[in-house]
């Protein structure tokens, strides 16, 4: 364990007290004696121990009174009950009374108590760690539930709402700056985009596009956004890889979305990029157009067809890995791109989209090319994810 542990002993046997401190110590444990019950109380009462060994037949306050209190007033504080004229009528009484664990004396194996001591610190620990990790999934819920209200109450305050939920245009994650810019048809978009650190090690990154198009659509990007940030949550609190293996995580939304009974489908590309090496996983929930991916004058289409998400029966998802080198760029766009300036063929605007990654060095560049500003109106919603890994020197 990281802090080091101590353990309060309770018992009127001065001895016995000494025998215990001497294991526990000789455990790395950092130990606080009491002779009886009240003082053993004032003690907990003054610092609150990792766990404590207390026996249950001392003059004055009686054991199992103070068990009582200690599991009252600190219930996740590990209780291991020691006595030397212990019935089963006893260890069933401590046991009902919250005891964690129950050892006779004389403790012939010393090592016994210490067993006792450290299983019950692991599980506190783990307790806490679930309530925790319950509180934070509890304010998770609410942000969502208020996020939704906001929704429904007030579009234009959704609006702002759905564009505070966006990352940081122009954020850096490592040597990749990630740059984004989001044009709904309506007030509200069913096109959304995110990139986000995952450890120390990878960045995360993903666009999608709910069917549709308003306030029914953005809903579920807001759900979306909650579940994404539920599997950070499990890798930061839980060492949880799953939001590291693209398809598997690609999957496991599919399945909690199934779970929410939306009535529309996603598509989305999700990738995880290596922050020291540029290496690129990455999968494909029928998101079109493929993203490009730039070195130099070179460029290359992420082909990747694979089935959208939250589709009954919905077949196997695309998967593959690039590289992203030193000066490398990728570009991600959803399909409203293909509708702006109308007349041209999708193999054209692909073409298109293929020289604006081979020329362009920033987001800028790719929203002149595409024609694209805050006063132009779109059909269906345009979202863009630009990603550029810094050059390195020497």
């Amino acid at each position: 364990m990281a802090d080091v542990a101590t353990v309060l002993i309770i018992d009127d046997d001065k001895y016995v007290r000494r025998a215990f401190r001497r294991e526990l110590e000789r455990g790395g444990v950092q130990v606080l004696e009491a002779e009886d019950g009240a003082s053993g109380l004032r003690s907990f009462r003054e610092r609150i121990p990792s766990a404590v060994v207390l026996d249950l037949r001392m003059p004055g306050l009686d054991g199992l009174d103070v068990l009582s209190s200690l599991v009252e007033e600190s219930p996740e504080t590990p209780v291991v009950v020691v006595s030397g004229e212990g019935t089963m009528t006893d260890v069933v009484e401590a046991l009902r009374r919250g005891a964690w664990d129950f050892v006779s004396k004389p403790v012939l194996d010393n090592e016994i108590l210490l067993r006792g001591i450290w299983r019950g610190l692991e599980k506190a620990a783990l307790l806490r760690q679930n309530r925790e990790y319950a509180e934070s999934l509890k304010q998770m819920n609410k942000r969502l539930t208020l996020a939704l209200d906001e929704l429904r109450a007030d579009e234009r305050a959704a609006r702002q709402l759905q564009f505070q939920l966006l990352p940081p245009d122009g954020m850096g994650i490592g040597p990749y700056r990630c740059f984004r810019r989001l044009f709904p048809s309506q007030l509200l978009s069913g096109d959304f985009v995110d990139y986000f650190p995952l450890g120390e090690a990878f960045a995360g990154f993903y666009l999608a596009d709910v069917a549709g198009h308003g306030a029914a659509s953005a809903f579920v990007t807001a759900i979306l956004t909650t579940l994404v940030e539920k599997y950070r949550e499990l890798l930061a609190s839980r060492g949880d890889e799953t939001i590291l293996h693209p398809t598997q995580f690609l999957q496991r939304l599919d399945a909690d979305l199934m779970t929410h009974r939306l009535e529309k489908h996603i598509t989305m590309f999700y990738g995880v990029a290596n922050l020291a090496t540029g290496h690129l996983i990455y999968a494909n929930a029928g998101m079109f157009p493929f993203p490009f991916l730039a070195h130099g004058s070179d460029v290359i289409e992420l082909e990747s067809s694979g089935c959208p998400l939250n589709l009954p029966g919905s077949g196997p998802l695309a998967q593959g890995e690039a590289a992203l080198g030193p000066g490398g760029r990728l570009l991600l766009v959803s399909d409203g791109v293909l509708e702006l300036h109308g007349a041209e063929s999708h193999r054209a605007k692909r073409a298109e989209l293929a020289d604006i990654t081979r020329h362009a060095r920033d987001l800028e560049t790719v929203l002149s090319r595409l024609g694209l500003d805050e006063s132009t109106t779109v059909t269906d919603d345009v979202a863009l994810l630009f990603i550029r890994r810094e050059e390195t020197h020497a």
